[in-house]
């Protein structure tokens, strides 16, 4: 079963004829840990605030996330596992596998250096090395993603690349 075909169907540009209001733009940070150490995406709606309205660790590692991002189109679909406890989990799916569970977390002190590090980048991918720390060094991916409320029960992220500088499709739905 392909879980993706109902999402490949739809085009952003539906989105736009559909619901002209319900995009907005937030700052969205995909922090790669060197090592094992799972993915983490970070969206703000605003760049200035101090917590991000989303802060989910992924269910993939940095070469797991790096080796799915190399085939240019990459979607993520988070689906809610109910009565998951105290922290909020989301059965994922990377370009229509089932990967693991995601589950949101609070900002740490590692992420947190690397967040407020890239606080002046608006877009851009690259290495952080953090000297002095045993946190080691990061890969990350920022950007501007259009947020798309498709409906009480859905929400959409999408990388802006109007250059196409980064050379990636790259998406993250929440289901509810």
């Amino acid at each position: 079963m392909d879980l993706l075909a109902p999402l490949r169907a739809c085009k952003k540009l539906i989105f736009y004829q559909c619901l002209p209001d319900a995009a907005t733009l937030v700052t969205g940070t995909i922090i790669c840990p060197i090592g094992d150490k799972k993915v983490k995406l970070c969206l703000k709606e605003n760049n200035k605030t101090e917590e991000p309205s989303v802060f989910v660790e992924l269910p993939l590692s940095t070469s797991e996330f790096t080796s799915s991002i190399d085939s240019s189109v990459l979607r993520i679909v988070l689906d809610p596992v109910p009565d998951s406890g105290i922290t909020q989990r989301w059965q994922t799916y990377c370009n229509g596998q089932k990967v693991g569970f995601a589950r949101r977390l609070v900002v740490g002190k590692e992420e947190k250096w690397v967040l407020e590090t890239m606080q002046m980048v608006s877009s851009g991918a690259g290495f952080l090395l953090q000297k002095g720390s045993d946190a080691g060094s990061f890969k990350y991916l920022r950007g501007q993603f259009e947020r798309i409320v498709g409906s009480d029960d859905s929400e959409a992220y999408h990388l802006v690349d109007p250059s196409y500088w980064f050379g990636q499709d790259l998406s993250v739905f929440f289901l509810q």
